[in-house]
């Protein structure tokens, strides 16, 4: 990845803005822009980018860690322990010296939602004005770059893999839980020949019965696979931090005609939505063509979420295709497209597929299995 290019990209704005430096405080933005693909929790990391280098802050466990896999001009590091005390222990304190020398020399981009505030207080009471660079984030992200079309199309094929593997696995008695570690153990072997070295992460969920595929987001649980269940398998993969996801509703054994036909509305919506999707098209345009399919149905109500949603280093990130969205879609933007139904007594019904919008179109990353007689498994 060129994150070097990046750093330039936003250094623009920031001429533009009249930002004299932006604080990164999302861990995910922090990866946009340093390639550092780190666990956070108790201890925070920062970014400051100013407009001659940038400066990445660490605690001292994750010094070697950031020496190894992080882009930056300098790196500067706070310490729990007594040997290194000296060097510097609040991370706060090292912001504000970082920073210390631009003071009045433009304003401070920061990010609203992730920035802590404590850290705005202090920030504004040593006379920083704070401006919201939230959104330049969020759009810089959102169009991938070449490289980064490539990782998306790698960690999507496997996505697909790990559905696959979930198919061949698929047994009556076996519990849902059982299943999904089937389809991690599988894809985990693929992934280790393939990219030796890279991070990986795959998981997901698959509920079963017609109780349970009505709950979209739910924990495989040790329920077990029965005769005559719908299943919603879910794969959701992840490749040096690029999100890759698919889903697919499947059947043991012959279902009944009201699930055919739900079926059917789904996966005519979901086309639908491919069929409206092309750079120049608004986000809403897409959800309201695959809405329109299923209140035309008459299942409209049970449509409860949106048509779809951007990924790539996070699983979900907006833009969004929601009804109220009003993004121009543009070369470069990936998204899921999943609408889903979901009627109590009889079950959930969703298919969800990465795409790449492209300017008269989508190129497809997850082409799998999708029409009702590929997904009815006589087991």
């Amino acid at each position: 990845m060129n994150f070097q290019n990046r750093v330039e990209k936003l250094r623009v704005f920031m001429e533009k803005e009249n930002l004299a430096a932006v604080l990164l405080t999302d861990p995910i933005s922090q990866c946009y822009i340093t390639g550092f693909e780190i666990i956070t929790y108790s201890r925070p990391i920062f970014t400051i980018v100013t407009k001659q280098e940038c400066i990445l802050i660490v605690p001292g466990l994750e010094e070697e860690h950031a020496k190894l896999h992080a882009r930056f001009d300098q790196l500067v590091v706070y310490y729990e322990h007594p040997e290194k005390a000296s060097q510097g222990t609040d991370p706060i304190a090292l912001i504000l010296q970082c920073l210390q020398p631009l003071a009045g020399k433009g304003r401070l981009g920061m990010e609203s939602r992730s920035l802590p505030f404590a850290l705005a207080s202090i920030l504004q009471s040593k006379n920083w004005e704070l401006a919201d660079v939230s959104a330049e984030m969020n759009h810089s992200r959102a169009i991938k770059d070449a490289q980064e079309q490539d990782k998306m199309r790698q960690v999507c094929s496997l996505a697909v893999g790990s559905v696959q593997a979930a198919f061949r696995a698929l047994a009556v008695g076996m519990t849902e839980r059982e299943l999904e570690n089937a389809a991690a153990s599988a894809i985990y072997q693929e992934a280790s020949t393939l990219y030796p070295g890279s991070s990986f992460f795959t998981g997901g969920m698959n509920p079963t019965g017609s109780e349970r595929t009505i709950l979209p987001h739910v924990f495989s649980s040790l329920k077990k696979v029965e005769r005559g269940d719908g299943l919603i398998i879910t794969r959701i993969t992840s490749l040096d931090g690029y999100k890759g996801e698919c889903e697919r509703t499947c059947f043991v054994g012959e279902p009944s005609a009201k699930q055919r036909e739900l079926f059917e509305v789904m996966v005519n919506a979901q086309k639908a939505a491919f069929a409206t999707i092309k750079a120049g098209v608004l986000a809403s345009d897409v959800d309201f063509a695959a809405r329109s399919v299923i209140q035309e149905a008459g299942y409209g109500e049970y449509a409860v979420h949106r048509t779809g949603h951007s990924i790539g280093l996070t699983l979900h990130e907006s833009p969004f295709f929601r009804f109220d969205d009003s993004t121009i879609l543009q070369e470069g933007m990936a998204f899921t497209v999943e609408p889903g139904i979901y009627v109590p007594g009889i079950g959930g019904f969703r298919h969800s597929d990465t795409v790449i919008i492209t300017k008269d179109g989508y190129e497809m990353l997850t082409e799998c299995p999708r029409s009702i007689e590929e997904l009815v498994f006589a087991l």
